[in-house]
């Protein structure tokens, strides 16, 4: 199977990056994640347990392992050219500018993109409904079935993602009944 490229924003980015399994998952499906040095920039901290007084801390996000094995990237030089100059343009009036560069690099670059975002992806499928749109649950749900995790693994996944990440899926992720179903005893 070759290796699938796909662009991520920040916000998946930190919710695969808060499963503590990203490289296992990235792996399985083969993929490799283009992040725009802004991105990831903006993907800095996870939420940490709550220190001694019950306040929640902050987990600095270490890209290293996923960066050393091939799994992060930046983008070329070339990459960020003038068609991606143009693809920002269009996607900055509706978006921040971050994450109107995910979508224009993506779009610049004809690839899918990995985003959790309902305006993100909103706005993704508008300006490239050509382009495949991906979801971290989807994602994590492949993945885990490649790898073949038993039910209490994706269960403890999903917990450590949902604690690390505030992750709440969103109401149309078509895998929102998969994921509730796995913390239904929560």
């Amino acid at each position: 199977m070759p290796i699938r490229v796909v662009v991520a924003d920040a916000c998946s980015a930190l919710n695969l990056l808060a499963t503590d399994r990203a490289s296992d998952f990235l792996h399985a499906l083969d993929w490799t994640l283009i992040l725009h040095p802004e991105v990831k920039q903006e993907a800095q901290y996870l939420r940490g347990p709550p220190d001694e007084e019950g306040q929640p801390t902050r987990l600095v996000c270490d890209w290293s392992a996923l960066e050393q094995a091939g799994r992060v990237l930046p983008p070329e030089p070339a990459d960020l050219g003038a068609s991606f100059e143009d693809a920002f343009v269009g996607a900055a009036v509706w978006l921040t500018d971050v994450d109107a560069k995910a979508v224009a690099l993506a779009g610049a670059l004809a690839l899918p993109l990995l985003s959790d975002d309902g305006k993100v992806r909103e706005v993704f499928q508008r300006l490239y409904p050509a382009l495949e749109l991906q979801a971290t649950l989807e994602l994590i749900r492949r993945a885990s079935e490649r790898l073949g995790l038993s039910p209490d693994r994706v269960r403890e996944v999903l917990r450590t993602l949902r604690s690390k990440a505030r992750f709440a899926p969103p109401r149309n992720d078509p895998s929102r009944d998969w994921y509730e179903e796995h913390l239904s005893n929560d």
